[in-house]
């Protein structure tokens, strides 16, 4: 790259001409979906578009923010991870999972997991993107707009991608000159080109686009304040990380490298994946709930509610506007000789002037507007439609199916829906295992030399720890495995019942019993103190069962008489025998 000050133009270099058009199909595969995304982000943030045809007043039914919102409250919590050494090292073990629980808190994987669900239910795809930092590795929940695929990306497949873009970056001047990561001749050439006429330009642009993306930062949930931070009067510069994939002559073989450069025009940095991040597949994660083999951006939850929506939308504009023209009580007039008609302040008691002559119906006539009865009825129908088509029912949303009058009539619409909501979450747990594997391995080509691992004991109280990083890195590597919550809450109940009918079978084996208590109490939230009491308690259930039910009663003395009594009888029986 160059700058020709004659004509005042920027002369881009081989590589950039490549990056550029790489970067041109992306964008052109990602601009088709645009529109559907923005209309479903409005529907969804309860904007409409009046006109002067079919809706001239601005209503909407928030049939689009309801069906994501119960969908979201359906779909599983954030999937537990625990981390297994492969050698069975358990102490490396309990520190990888607290290293693992505290980034979860410091790093809001909860935020991060409900944004990234919500991105795939109103635009149908999702990208997370892990990110170094001083504390190790952090996620973070990229804009569906920022972020161009190679368009023959195989479905699921992230790592197929010959590229991988991250657009609109804004930063300022002073922070690209500040950084150190970037190449000392490319800061010059953007100070040149910041005071360039382009330059000038293109800066004006970026605060339209910085502006349209806080936006919809803050709609999917961003706090917009963290982002508030260019001074007035500061330049701001539109960054693109390329992530791509490059023919090497040395190795003869293709290599991945991460190339940074401003507006299209100046290369910061490039250098190879490995240089960069240690590691050879690409920081990101991408998923949708209904992947397709020929697009990489499938269709959307919200896809199938948008149009029911905009219908449902005129439809209830022109309810409530047929409801205003009736209460306006306008009329037609004849006009006659010496009559003025005049509007009056209805009120109570109030005598309104007639127009002269016999018959008042001869000379006023009210407007007739007819009535829009059918429309709650329609939008009724259209609503059922949609919820089957979502699996978003009414009974999700708090609301009473009329149709569903018996108690199996209900637990079969709650289980339908309850599957396709199943469905979805397998996608998102395949999506949390691959961020777990590359978080893992990130974590041990960047980690700092030490982590303070904070701990609340039994007591309540925090307990702190520094922990080095040859206390829990592995020769051998670490296995996530990943659970949902639900699955992890199924499995217990079925293991509790199989456990309840076993020792109900054998009830007096108290191996059993001790064991099925224990099993028990795991699933419980309970303090080591309470479980102390637990098995107190049912220690001396058994300590009770095991003792006799009764002392047996000592032998009564036998009188005189008795003995005698015996003694004939026995001697009776003598006799008998012989």
């Amino acid at each position: 790259m160059s700058y020709n000050p004659t004509n005042n133009t920027w002369e881009l270099s081989d590589e950039m001409v490549r990056l550029t058009k790489e970067k041109k199909s992306g964008a052109e595969m990602q601009l088709r979906k645009h529109d559907d995304w923005n209309d479903n982000y409005e529907l969804y943030r309860n904007k409409v578009r009046t006109n002067r045809l079919t809706q001239r007043q601005a209503v909407n039914i928030p049939l689009m923010k309801e069906t994501v919102k119960t969908l979201l409250a359906k779909i599983d919590d954030p999937p537990t991870v625990d981390w297994k050494e492969n050698r069975g090292d358990e102490m490396k073990e309990l520190y990888y999972q607290e290293i693992w629980n505290q980034e979860a808190i410091d790093g809001k994987l909860e935020l991060v997991d409900m944004l990234d669900k919500k991105n795939v239910l109103l635009y149908g795809i999702s990208t997370k993107k892990l990110n170094i930092y001083d504390k190790g590795v952090n996620t973070s929940v990229l804009d569906v707009f920022d972020v161009l695929i190679d368009p023959l990306t195989t479905a699921g497949d992230v790592e197929s991608a010959r590229f991988i873009i991250h657009q609109n970056i804004l930063k300022s001047v002073r922070e690209i000159l500040a950084d150190d990561k970037y190449d000392n001749d490319a800061k010059e050439d953007l100070k040149i080109w910041a005071d360039s006429s382009p330059g000038i330009t293109q800066s004006n642009v970026n605060i339209e686009e910085w502006e349209k993306k806080m936006a919809r930062l803050k709609a999917m949930g961003v706090d917009n304040d963290k982002f508030s931070i260019f001074a007035g009067g500061d330049r701001l510069v539109n960054l693109t990380e390329h992530f791509t994939t490059r023919w090497n002559d040395k190795s003869k073989e293709f290599e991945r490298r991460v190339v940074v450069y401003a507006e299209d025009t100046i290369k910061l940095m490039d250098e190879t994946l490995n240089e960069v991040l240690g590691v050879d597949f690409w920081p990101f994660v991408i998923w949708s709930e209904d992947p397709e083999t020929n697009d990489i951006y499938p269709d959307s939850v919200a896809d199938l509610v948008r149009t029911p929506n905009k219908v449902l939308n005129i439809w209830y504009s022109q309810l409530v506007e047929n409801r205003t023209l009736k209460n306006f009580q306008m009329h037609w007039f004849l006009p006659i000789q010496g009559y003025e008609p005049t509007t009056y302040t209805p009120g109570p008691g109030v005598m309104l002037p007639a127009p002269p002559g016999d018959d008042i119906n001869k000379v006023l006539k009210p407007v007739e507007i007819s009535g829009l009865d059918d429309t709650l009825p329609a939008i009724s129908a259209i609503t059922n439609i949609v919820e089957r088509g979502t699996g978003a029912t009414a009974l999700d949303k708090g609301q009473s199916e009329k149709s569903a009058q018996t108690l199996g009539e209900v637990e079969i619409l709650v289980g339908k829906s309850q599957e396709r909501a199943v469905s979805m979450a397998k996608y998102y747990r395949m999506a949390w295992t691959e961020l777990a594997y590359k978080w893992d391995k990130l974590m041990h080509a960047n980690s700092p030399k030490f982590l303070m691992l904070a701990k609340e004991g039994a007591s309540g109280k925090i307990y702190q720890k520094k922990v080095f990083k040859n206390d829990w890195i592995s020769k051998d590597g670490y296995k996530p495995i990943v659970r949902s919550s639900s699955e992890t809450e199924q499995a217990n109940i079925d293991s509790i019942k199989k456990w309840s009918f076993v020792k109900a079978q054998h009830p007096n084996n108290a191996a059993l019993q001790e064991i099925g208590l224990s099993r028990e109490v795991d699933i419980l939230d309970v303090t080591p103190e309470e479980l102390r009491r637990i098995e107190e308690g049912e220690k001396q259930v058994q300590e009770s069962v095991e003792q006799p039910s009764a002392v047996a009663k000592p032998q009564q003395e036998i009188s005189p008489e008795e003995t005698q009594l015996q003694g004939d009888i026995q001697n009776k029986l003598a006799q008998l025998t012989t």
